[in-house]
């Protein structure tokens, strides 16, 4: 059960249905509708109001009958956005649907190529061609203070060439344009003349133009040690171990960090655990770290799922990926309990009740006292270490307010119906509701940082050391 609660299990499911259909609008909108009244868990909690549901419905039903594609995937997007589920999303063509901005959004005056050819001469330390995921990007300086990013080659149908993408300004600050092109500010830092990393929205880049005298490599491997995966001794009291997601294709780096700076870990007076951006996964990321951190025991909240066919079928299809080696004993006996309870909602494993006790066996050497860094990008399963740690008396979560996506969870991608649309969606519901909810309100620090500290960690460091 531990391994599931705040799960976001990103499984496609297969095909529900003999063939997928070509819908107009006005099906895959009834279509979506009945999939999450009948297999939402939180249908009944988000939908006090039935009349005001039910016009919600019949507004989002009247303008499907005339709508085009674009106008029919905003209006998709509306009716999930009505339940104000971090977990629940519709996507169309494998991507999330994002609503349409207002912004146009700029474009700049440029020819690409000349600009690549001037850029290998250029000593200026921010202009060049940079790289990160899904973008290739030019950034310009437009005057002593500002730089532009622009498009040259962009994975998404949504960016064009030469699209400003950023502005970032000598004073640190940036400037960052989301898909639907409304913006997002924050700070960048620099840790090497190649290297880029816009904190608030995530973004690494790595200079390609003019050609960095370090490999890509060894690069990815110094911006790794800034933001990356890292454990390291900041002073002579206090380590920090940066933990940037928990999803489960990362499960044995952490393993293997942990294991390899155990000596580290068992005689640093005080530990700093940055969990700043985790956007989650699953909560085996952090089993080898429970006991240095929490005490005794460990009062975790149940959960109940909500048994549907289309679970069962993704946990079939689950069971299809697992090597033959692997036990599907725990897979198997959750299907046959799903197959006896469909329509109803069932606990799994030891969580019968609202809570269960778990007991920790604690590390005979451990820190004395641990900060977590935490901010809004800190969700789903990061977000529930916080809930455990929050347990431990030496444990003190600092920053701001958690992202706020634990109350609905081990959520699927799953079709209902329509060619190249799926809706994402969780299977079950936490037990703490309604007393404690989470979603879109997240897990308060014990300190809170405001936006004039600049540097959180440094910060951090007094706080532990200074008396």
């Amino acid at each position: 059960m531990k391994k599931l609660i705040g799960l976001i299990a990103v499984l496609l499911s297969q095909t529900v249905y003999a063939q997928q259909p070509n819908c107009n609008c006005e099906t895959i909108v009834t279509r979506l509708i009945h999939k999450v009244e009948t297999e939402y868990p939180g249908f009944s909690a988000k939908t006090p109001d039935q009349d005001n549901y039910k016009e919600h419905v019949k507004n989002i039903s009247d303008k499907a009958k005339t709508a085009d594609e674009r106008a029919c995937q905003q209006l998709l997007k509306k009716y999930t956005d009505y339940f104000k589920d971090p977990h629940m999303l519709v996507m169309a063509n494998g991507a999330a649907i994002v609503t349409e901005s207002q912004a146009k959004g700029e474009q700049i005056a440029i020819d690409i190529k000349e600009f690549e050819q001037k850029v290998t001469k250029t000593k200026d330390l921010l202009e060049g061609v940079w790289t990160t995921a899904g973008y290739k990007i030019g950034i310009k300086k437009t005057d002593a203070n500002h730089y532009i990013g622009f498009i040259i080659e962009a994975e998404s149908a949504a960016w064009k060439p030469k699209d400003i993408k950023f502005k970032i300004f000598a004073n640190g600050d940036f400037e960052y344009a989301l898909r639907d092109r409304s913006v997002k500010k924050g700070k960048f830092i620099s840790p090497d003349e190649n290297i880029l990393y816009l904190n608030e929205v995530n973004v690494a880049l790595i200079k390609q133009l003019p050609k960095p005298a370090l490999s890509t490599v060894e690069l990815e491997e110094k911006l790794n040690n800034t933001v990356g995966f890292h454990f390291k001794k900041l002073s002579a009291k206090t380590s920090i171990l940066k933990l940037p997601s928990f999803e489960y294709h990362n499960l044995k780096k952490i393993n293997q960090l942990i294991e390899g700076n155990k000596d580290l870990l068992e005689n640093s007076e005080n530990l700093i655990i940055d969990l700043r951006g985790n956007p989650g996964g699953t909560t085996d990321a952090y089993q080898k770290l429970l006991p240095y951190i929490s005490g005794k025991t460990i009062r975790h909240t149940g959960a109940e799922f909500l048994a549907t066919q289309t679970y069962i079928n993704n946990l079939e299809a689950y069971k299809k990926t697992l090597d033959k080696d692997v036990s599907t004993e725990g897979t198997d006996k959750t299907i046959k309990k799903l197959k006896e309870n469909l329509g109803q909602f069932v606990r799994m494993g030891e969580a019968t009740g609202p809570i269960y006790i778990e007991e920790v066996t604690i590390a005979k050497k451990s820190p004395k006292n641990i900060i977590i860094l935490v901010n809004k990008l800190t969700g789903s399963s990061a977000e529930y270490l916080l809930f455990v740690a929050k347990q431990s008396k030496k444990v003190k979560l600092m920053g701001a307010p958690s992202y706020g996506a634990l109350d609905y969870g081990n959520a699927f991608a799953v079709d209902f119906g329509c060619e190249n649309y799926k809706v994402f969606m969780p299977t079950y519901r936490a037990l703490r509701l309604p007393d404690y909810p989470i979603d879109n309100i997240g897990i308060q620090p014990d300190v809170y940082i405001d936006s004039s500290v600049k540097d959180w960690v440094q910060f951090a460091v007094d706080y532990l050391e200074n008396d």
